[in-house]
This record gives structure tokens, C-alpha cells and sequence, in this order.
């Protein structure tokens, strides 16, 4: 806020139209009368007006013995003028027909802004200006919003490295790798066998114990289908050196039969014709055990199978040369005793290993059966025909120990004899 009272005054420059309401008021002291003032133009003989622009409104008179504060900045449309603030002076007499000067206030930067941005504003009402000759024409509004509206280009803009293309394929890569690994692993894994093929193998196993021809051959049904359940990716090589087993002694079976017959001359043809089908068996316990040994070579009941299959092929050093990696199993007695019981005067050191696999194995009639042959090789009837009693006490069916105690004759006989 500025007080005029000591100002120097200048003439009041004419009227002219209120501007709008946006634009900038240069304060000035408004003339004493209205009346003084002519509306055609400014006063004949009146001092040129200040260099500032000219007031685009005038202000409100203040009455001559007053001093009036100004206001200065923006009006806004809907802001009123602030009430004049009187102050009393003393003001010097106007004389009729002159006109009181209007005091010259020294321009600062906030009203030199102001009154240029007013200048802009009436020059836009007045028209755009012409361009001098020779002048470059200004752009249009429309390119300059396009060269504003296309966006600069950014990081996404462009292509990513051939680096990052890469790295990020081969994890890809690596994922899926791993993926089917894993797939691949759950399908062809060795897993345990299910109890239902454990159950078949032990039913098989109890019934190849009976020795008798019908259960033997129930016993190489029900180990097939122990096979057959487990599945082939299952890891069950006790089922397939069962079914081998079982096999083989379908060919002990058989010779002993041919045997039987050969020693009472009754029917040589029917004999080669069991000796024939104990090879067969042979050679189907052979082909069964080669590839499942390969595939599981520490597998104890396959090498138990395999010293059985070369203990019936009569090779005791193939036969030994598998019983070494299980000679501390039980089982190996079995086979052990039935290899001496083959041999010319072997029967004295088959005995022991015989009664071992029996004490072992006192269920099985296949044992019995095998350690009364041992003590019918060593001229020992009474100790044979407690072994073939004892086998038919375990295998009432069994066809060899008939036919083997038949042969031998009940116990009176052999004291009279």
C-alpha cells in the first residue's frame, strides 16, 4: 500500500473502456470532477501523459482533502475494490476549468508484469500481428500438438539384448529338462512290489514245498502270476528266481522219474521222454534268470537260482563260483547237499547239508524227500524209510516217495531178508 499525498501529478490521461476482469489495474489518482473530463479524447492543452501504459480502468475518485490508499494487483471478477482508506490532508484549491493532476507513482517489477501481460492480452483481442516480410511463418497449432503428443522413446522402446533372449530361453530349456526328468523318473523307477504279488509268491513258494507234480505246477502258476502283478518295472527279483526255481525242480522231478523207471527196465521211451522235458525246464529257467541278473546282479536269490540251475547241469564250478557271493545264506545247504548227492560216493557228505537245509526248512517235503535218497545212496534203509515217512507225513500226495518206499519194502521185510 502506497500513499499519494506527496507525489508528484501528472495530467489525467482519457477514460477508456473497463478491461476484463483478469487483467492487471495500474493504480493512478482518479480525476477531482468527472465532469472536467471530455469524453471525446483527452484535453486540449493538457501535458503529455507519463510513458507508462495507460490505466485500462479508472480508479474510484477520492475527495480532494483525503489521501487514498491503493491497491494494486489483479482483480478478479469476483472480488470487490477495497474501501478507500480517507486520511486527511491538505490539498491545495482548484481553480473552474482545471483539472487536478494525477501523481505519477514510479513504476515497480510486480506492475511492469502486470501491465505486460494486460499488453498481451489486448493484443490478442486486437488480432493476430502480421508478420514482417521476409519472416518465417509460425508453426501450426496442429504440428506443434502432434511433436507434443509423440511420446520420446523409452527403455521398453527397444529391443532387449540378445544376451537376456538367450539366458532366458535356456532356463526355459533347463525347466522343462527338469520336468520330464521328473516324469520320466516316476514312470520308470524301480518301485517295491505290491502285497498282492508278495502274497502270490508266497503261496507259490508253499506249494513248490509240497513237491508233488500237481503242486509243483501250482507253484509255477502262482509265481507267473506274482510276475505278472509286480510288473516289469517293479524291482521283484525274488518272484523271478522263484519261478526259476520252481522250474528247475520240475526237472529234478523229472529225472527222477526217468530214473525210477530206468532201474525197474520198464518203459525206456517214457524215460528219454522225461529227461527231454527236465531239459526244457532247464532251458527256460536259463533264459528267465540271464537278463534278470543283468539287471539285478546283487540280487541273493538270483545267484541262489543260478547255482541251482548249474548244480542241475551237473558244473560244479559254475556252481561254486555263484554260491561264493552267498555261501553265509541258509539256502545255499540245500543246493550244496544235493550237488554231493549226485556225485559217485558223495552221499556220506550230503547227508549233513541235507539235515542243515532241513532244520532250516521242516516243512519241506522237498528236503525230506532228498535226504532219504542220500541215505538210500549210503545202504542206510531204516534211517531212508524215516525220511520217505517223514516226507509223506508232509506231502501225503508225494508220487516219488511212494514209489521209492514201495522199493525198499516195509521195515519186517527188510529184517527177514
Amino acid at each position: 500500500m502506497f500513499q499519494t499525498g506527496n507525489l508528484k501529478t501528472a495530467p489525467v490521461a482519457p477514460k477508456k473502456p473497463v478491461p476484463p476482469s483478469s487483467s492487471t489495474v495500474v493504480f493512478s489518482q482518479p480525476p477531482a470532477r468527472p465532469a472536467a473530463q471530455s469524453p471525446a479524447g483527452p484535453v486540449p492543452g493538457a501535458p503529455a501523459a507519463s510513458a507508462q501504459p495507460a490505466p485500462p480502468a479508472a480508479a474510484k475518485t477520492i475527495a480532494p482533502d483525503a489521501r487514498s490508499t491503493l491497491m494494486f494487483g489483479p482483480k478478479r471478477a469476483d472480488q470487490s475494490s477495497p474501501p478507500a482508506v480517507a486520511v486527511p490532508a491538505a490539498q491545495p484549491t482548484l481553480s473552474e476549468g482545471e483539472v487536478e493532476p494525477v501523481p505519477t507513482i514510479p513504476a515497480t517489477p510486480f506492475e511492469l508484469g502486470h501491465s505486460a501481460a494486460a499488453a498481451g492480452q489486448e493484443a490478442e483481442s486486437a488480432g493476430p500481428a502480421q508478420a514482417p516480410p521476409g519472416a518465417e511463418p509460425p508453426e501450426e497449432a496442429g504440428e506443434e500438438d502432434a511433436d507434443e503428443a509423440a511420446p520420446e522413446p523409452g527403455t521398453f522402446d527397444k529391443a532387449p539384448p540378445r544376451g537376456l533372449l538367450i539366458g532366458v530361453a535356456a532356463g526355459l530349456a533347463l525347466l522343462l529338462l527338469i520336468g520330464g526328468g521328473l516324469v520320466a523318473y516316476r514312470k520308470l523307477a524301480r518301485r517295491p512290489p505290491p502285497p498282492a504279488a508278495v502274497e502270490a509268491l508266497a503261496t507259490a513258494q508253499a506249494d513248490a514245498d509240497k513237491d508233488t507234480l500237481p503242486s509243483i505246477e501250482g507253484a509255477e502258476s502262482k509265481a507267473r502270476d506274482a510276475v505278472e502283478v509286480a510288473g516289469p518295472r517293479a524291482r521283484f527279483p525274488e518272484a523271478t528266481a522263484t519261478l526259476a526255481r520252481v522250474e528247475i525242480q520240475w526237472a529234478d522231478a523229472f529225472n527222477d522219474q526217468a530214473a525210477q523207471l530206468a532201474d525197474r527196465s520198464a518203459d525206456e521211451a517214457r524215460a528219454a521222454q522225461l529227461q527231454a522235458q527236465a531239459k526244457a525246464k532247464l532251458k527256460s529257467a536259463y533264459d528267465r534268470l540271464a537278463p534278470a541278473l543283468k539287471a539285478n546282479k546283487d540280487s541273493p536269490d538270483l545267484q541262489l537260482a543260478f547255482a541251482d540251475y548249474y548244480r542241475a547241469q551237473r558244473l560244479p564250478s559254475s556252481m561254486n563260483r555263484y554260491l561264493a557271493n552267498v555261501k553265509d545264506d541258509p539256502r545255499a545247504a540245500l543246493i550244496l547237499g544235493m550237488a554231493a548227492a549226485q556225485e559217485e560216493d558223495g552221499a556220506p557228505n550230503a547227508i549233513p547239508l541235507l539235515k542243515a537245509a532241513l532244520a532250516t526248512s521242516p516243512r519241506s517235503a522237498r528236503v525230506s524227500y532228498r535226504l532219504a535218497v542220500a541215505h538210500l545212496a549210503a545202504k542206510d534203509e531204516a534211517a531212508a524209510r524215516a525220511a520217505l515217512q517223514e516226507t509223506l507225513r508232509l506231502s501225503p500226495q508225494h508220487e516219488r516217495a511212494k514209489a521209492l518206499l514201495e522199493q525198499i519194502g516195509p521195515a519186517s521185510t527188510a529184517v527177514q531178508k
